[in-house]
């Protein structure tokens, strides 16, 4: 039935599809049938994107795209040769770690052109056919970060993530009428590049005598590593995703991982003082570098 669910209403479109969450969606998707695009920024990301769907048994229905989607004009400018997508995922991201201090303008707006104004871009691209049709599914994934501001160090983050949230919940108004429906997926912490890139961030900053955040990025980079080891697999993330493309009566918001929905269902009732103490002392912020 999925299968021809899925040639009956079209393609689906995973922006990041090489690793991660994005990876993982594609591959759940084909598998279930669908015709699966999915964005890559390089050849080399193109190369293993298919070597994953050849190993998967699904190479017949996965496409790579080489395509950054942080360039608009040139997602706009490549669009009229893809496909009219059933559902689009924006799911291509990353965490510009740092603290707000020490995170400079350019650094800033990079973050949000990747994670907050990519999916607004990508969706305008994809909204004409959806609404043409009368049907369509957006797809935007946030993550518990853009629920709680619980995560030191990560402002920016943060903030596309808040962003991206409100974007989303606007989004979901305006094309409603025209039978387009928009989720929001918020995913805990699972096992994907953004914690590496985290680590590798952290171990940069740390390097860096002056800051008087050193102590924490040091703090971070250890925390990082173990998330890297201990966090589940994205195939979670991944199901639900999919559950939400499929579903004719899909959430508004999805919280995936035991961890997601602890934070959400606990924060709005803990003061911000002692929330603010436990993340400070969990981040190394109890002082500054010379206290350590």
């Amino acid at each position: 039935m999925a299968s021809r669910r899925a040639s009956r209403i079209g393609p689906v479109l995973v922006t990041g599809a090489n690793s991660g969450i994005g990876l993982a969606s594609v591959l759940q998707f084909a598998a279930r049938g669908w015709d699966a695009w999915g964005t890559v920024r390089s050849e080399a990301k193109a190369d293993l994107l298919t070597d994953a769907a050849r190993a998967a048994g699904v190479s017949d229905r996965v496409h790579p795209v080489v395509l950054d989607v942080s360039d608009h004009e040139a997602v706009v400018a490549r669009w009229p040769e893809l496909p009219d997508f059933h559902a689009v995922v924006n799911n291509a991201g990353y965490s510009e770690l740092g603290a707000v201090e020490e995170v400079t303008a350019e650094q800033a707006r990079r973050q949000l052109d990747v994670n907050l104004v990519a999916p607004a871009v990508v969706a305008s691209c994809a909204l004409p056919a959806m609404r043409a049709r009368r049907t369509g599914r957006i797809v935007m994934i946030s993550s518990i970060a853009g629920r709680a501001a619980i995560l030191p160090l990560n402002g920016w983050y943060h903030a596309s993530k808040y962003g991206l949230e409100a974007l989303s919940d606007v989004l979901r108004m305006e094309v409603a009428g025209f039978g387009v429906k928009v989720v929001l997926i918020e995913p805990g912490f699972f096992k994907t590049e953004i914690e590496q890139r985290a680590g590798a961030q952290a171990a940069e900053r740390s390097a860096d005598e002056a800051s008087p955040y050193r102590a924490a990025y040091a703090r971070m980079e250890a925390t990082s590593s173990m998330i890297t080891r201990l966090a589940p697999p994205p195939d979670l993330v991944a199901r639900t995703i999919v559950h939400a493309v499929e579903t004719s009566r899909p959430l508004t918001r999805y919280l995936v991982g035991a961890d997601a929905l602890t934070i959400a269902a606990t924060t709005p009732f803990v003061p911000k003082v002692v929330s603010d103490t436990i993340a400070r002392f969990t981040a190394g912020l109890q002082g500054g570098a010379s206290d350590h």
